[in-house]
């Protein structure tokens, strides 16, 4: 069951990750949200990871893991790959646009490695 659900997951991200990149460019309208949302993204992800490596020390993490799982894994994730996706066209790579981009793929790192430490809390400490 655990694994359909990861499946379905799975698939869902990629088929977002596939309409998003196909829809139209328009123009400059988004480019405000890219820095901050750049500087978001791996601070994010930090707070992801910290939170997941938390889970293995507090008592009741039960009620801990919505809130990784639902805030700060997305929340990583999804502000690195808005970044990737607002300069995704753009032809003037300067050197803040540089900049931001390699802060969302390391919001983006971070986030994976959150996801990953904490499915592995989950399956270490599945009820038996």
């Amino acid at each position: 069951m655990l694994a359909i659900q990861v499946g379905a997951s799975l698939a869902l991200v990629v088929a977002v990750l596939w309409f998003m990149w196909r829809l139209p460019n328009r123009n400059d309208s988004l480019f405000g949200w890219g820095p901050p949302l750049a500087l978001f993204s791996p601070w994010a992800g930090l707070f992801a990871v910290i939170s997941s490596v938390v889970l293995w020390f507090i008592a009741t993490p039960d009620s801990w893991l919505p809130v990784a799982f639902q805030l700060l894994y997305p929340a990583a994730i999804g502000s690195g790959v808005l970044v990737l996706w607002i300069y995704r066209r753009y032809e003037e790579l300067t050197d803040s646009i540089n900049a931001q981009k390699l802060q969302a793929w390391v919001g983006i790192s971070l986030g994976l490695m959150a996801v990953a430490i904490g499915y592995f809390f989950v399956l270490t400490h599945a009820p038996t």
